[in-house]
């Protein structure tokens, strides 16, 4: 029997062709759009994202909701997101913001209207494995895969959570939009950092957060001063533009000291740890893990390699260790450990050692 379900609706392509899916499929389709925080944001057009749940209404059926979550994303992500830069972190706020925030009121939204499931447009799947266990899998299409983003979610949330997206390919979804005349069909990708609001990264922290930039000293791993940044936040590990300096081999950021205030740089070769100290791990299983030999990536975009994992005592704390020294190992990232095309878990990288 078709069951309720309760979808984040964005208006885009994704969200979009997914409340199609859901509602053709018999389902009760609730589009819920969230009103997010947003940087020098603008008054959010209902007019416009109505315009687009009346537009699919035409095609499909579904109940339209609004709710304001910018307060709530403020408090939860957007501080999160200034303490961590205040402390030499470059952090990965949608990791925190899908189980915190999105998924969350998703999930009360549901509960208050008597629907079963939740649903989102990523690109991933879940595999009902046994019946104590849901897994969370990578999506058919690789090159948008977004399991990753989706690796701090638990078992309440994956056992009744749809993914109508997870077997199909980006590139077909477009074409169907575009065959079925909806107005979002050239729609620009969103950007990762999406409260942004398409607006550079480098001006929101001057503006928004000018206390965290606090220019300092750049020097080499020996110590040596070879010029000044303008704060440690507009740097990350493995960086190679913007700083600065006269040299007869391009400089990469290799570490950040904060206590100091510095920036340390050096040469390709300087670059890469074999081993990395992992936090606040999330198991998608519930499980406790001790050792581990799986496959690991370190950032949205990475190429996934070995590793072997092994719990430090009495924390959710790991060292994760690799067969070759990884180049970009960046505090405040998040590592995210597979099996294959099974997503097992993830957790903040705290350092490289």
């Amino acid at each position: 029997m078709p069951e309720g379900i309760a979808l984040a609706f964005s208006g885009g392509v994704d969200s979009t062709i997914a409340a199609i899916q859901l509602a053709r499929g018999g389902h009760e389709v609730h589009a819920v759009y969230f009103r997010m925080w947003k940087w020098r944001g603008e008054q959010y057009d209902h007019s416009e994202i109505e315009k687009r749940a009346a537009e699919i209404s035409k095609l499909a059926p579904l109940h339209f909701a609004s709710i304001d979550a910018s307060q709530a994303m403020e408090g939860i992500v957007i501080d999160d997101f200034r303490r961590q830069l205040a402390v030499g972190l470059t952090p990965s706020p949608c990791v925190r913001c899908n189980p915190l925030l999105k998924f969350r009121l998703l999930e009360e939204y549901a509960n208050n209207h008597g629907l079963q499931k939740i649903a989102t447009g990523h690109y991933a799947q879940v595999k009902r494995v046994n019946e104590e266990y849901t897994g969370l899998f990578q999506a058919v299409d690789l090159s948008k895969d977004q399991s990753y983003m989706l690796c701090y979610l638990n078992q309440a949330i994956l056992s009744r959570t749809v993914f109508p997206l997870g077997a199909t390919e980006k590139r077909e979804n477009k074409r169907i939009a575009k065959e079925l005349g909806l107005s979002i069909s050239e729609q620009p990708e969103s950007q990762d950092l999406c409260f942004l609001n398409h607006y550079d990264y480098e001006e929101f922290l001057q503006q928004a957060s000018p206390e965290i930039l606090i220019p300092g000293e750049i020097t080499d791993s020996t110590g040596k001063l070879l010029g000044r940044h303008n704060g440690l936040a507009l740097y990350t590990i493995g960086q190679r533009k913007g700083i600065r300096i006269a040299s007869k081999e391009a400089y990469y950021v290799i570490s950040k000291d904060v206590p100091k205030n510095r920036l340390v740089v050096g040469y390709l070769e300087e670059l890469g740890k074999s081993q990395m100290v992992v936090e606040h791990v999330n198991w998608i299983s519930g499980k406790d893990v001790v050792n581990l030999k799986c496959d690991v990536k370190i950032r949205y975009r990475a190429k996934s390699v070995p590793c072997k994992i092994s719990k430090k005592d009495g924390s959710f704390t790991y060292l994760v260790q690799f067969g070759q020294k990884m180049r970009d190992i960046t505090p405040g990232q998040f590592a995210v450990f597979y099996r294959y095309d099974e997503v097992l878990g993830g957790g903040m990288i705290a350092r490289a050692e």
